[in-house]
């Protein structure tokens, strides 16, 4: 089997009214919502890509990309990589896909995981639907097929937040990401409104402060949980300093008892291992448009396990399609941090999956599909409606 098409299709998604809460649209002047509202805050559409990945056996695979400041990638980026990555992988076999990834990084193109991620996506849609399994299957088996979910809720005032919060509760998040922006307003104001969250949860619930690297210095971060949270045992703060400050989160990691959460900082394979080896932080948090797809965040998945960090799986900011491959990641988790950040199709619109994908019971848990490959069908028919929108 070898590759004979690849496509990127520019998509621009309608966001929904969460997604105007989460990022700070039409807020009040002068108030702080969210620390990347300058990127996503009052925008009219969400640019993503979408990657249609077609074989010489007519089995064809999806993956989808957002454009995130996080990888640096805007949309146009986004389809200018992908079709120069498109060249080097045509007339390849997809299940070579560690030669594919080499062939990659042989590129020296530093950065670009989300097109790489799309890529990577829509290569293990097709292994699955080729060996009939599903793609967590491909990637060491499910340790969990059934799981609870994250809520990452917008910053707003206190008492806001916890009533937020306590309505979650009710349609069965088990776990929060409550978004901060330290010192772009106050430390002391995130820490109002994290006390007012972990009042209205129970202590059973983790509760993980999102800053995106605003907290200032290791000294800032360290006071503050002196400070204002000695004793909260369900307490994390996910990545407080910047995330080339590896030092300053170790430092932060060994002062206090917290639970510190490595993202931005993981960038690549070689900053993992760093982390993993030099105990830089208590948890590691994992994307696939971060990390670059399946193959590279299971890789870093198994080094952080091997040095006995549990895993957090978040979203990577797309439609059902993006939550259920984010689905398929988390259920090859073997030392899970908390439950996954996987309902992000919640902030857009449109609905680009006709059928399958990962589903809700009854109690709101997370179940994933047992079919080949991602497991769903997408409309390519809105998928194209949704290219002419611009």
């Amino acid at each position: 089997m070898k590759i004979s098409k690849i496509e990127a299709i520019p998509v621009w998604f309608k966001p929904s009214d969460e997604y105007h809460a989460l990022f700070g649209s039409n807020k009040k002047k002068g108030t702080m919502v969210h620390a990347r509202e300058a990127w996503f805050a009052n925008i009219e559409y969400k640019e993503n890509v979408f990657v249609k990945i077609t074989t010489d056996e007519g089995i064809i695979g999806w993956g989808e990309a957002c454009a995130h400041p996080v990888t640096s990638e805007t949309q146009a980026g986004i389809l200018a990589t992908v079709e120069l990555f498109g060249r080097i992988i045509l007339g390849r076999d997809p299940f070579q896909i560690c030669a594919i990834h080499e062939a990659l990084d042989n590129l020296f193109l530093q950065g670009n995981n989300g097109a790489r991620s799309a890529i990577d996506i829509a290569l293990y849609d097709i292994m699955g639907k080729a060996s009939g399994q599903p793609v967590y299957n491909l990637l060491g088996g499910a340790h969990q097929m059934r799981f609870g979910k994250l809520a990452t809720t917008p910053r707003s005032d206190p008492k806001r937040m916890a009533d937020h919060a306590r309505a979650l509760l009710k349609r069965g998040y088990t776990a929060f990401e409550p978004k901060m922006t330290g010192h772009l307003e106050s430390l002391d104001a995130d820490a109002d409104r994290l006390e007012a969250i972990l009042d209205a949860v129970p202590k059973s619930c983790p509760v993980i402060a999102d800053p995106n690297q605003m907290w200032g210095t290791a000294k800032d971060t360290i006071s503050l949980l002196d400070r204002r949270f000695r004793g909260v045992s369900n307490l994390a703060i996910e990545q407080p300093v910047w995330g080339h400050d590896l030092n300053g989160l170790a430092s932060i990691t060994q002062a206090v008892p917290h639970k510190i959460v490595a993202d931005e900082a993981i960038q690549s394979l070689a900053t993992m291992i760093r982390i993993a080896s030099g105990r830089y932080a208590d948890m590691v948090s994992l994307k696939l448009g971060k990390c670059g797809g399946f193959w590279k965040s299971v890789q870093m998945m198994r080094i952080a396990e091997a040095a006995g960090l549990p895993v957090r799986i978040d979203w990577t900011q797309g439609s059902h399609l993006l939550d259920t491959a984010t689905g398929h990641l988390h259920a090859a988790v073997r030392i899970v941090g908390c439950d996954p950040g996987m309902d992000y199709q919640l902030r857009i619109e449109d609905k680009p999956v006709k059928d399958g994908g990962v589903t809700q019971d009854k109690d709101g848990n997370f179940v994933m599909p047992t079919a080949p490959g991602l497991g769903l069908t997408v409309d390519e028919k809105l998928i194209r409606k949704l290219s002419q929108r611009r």
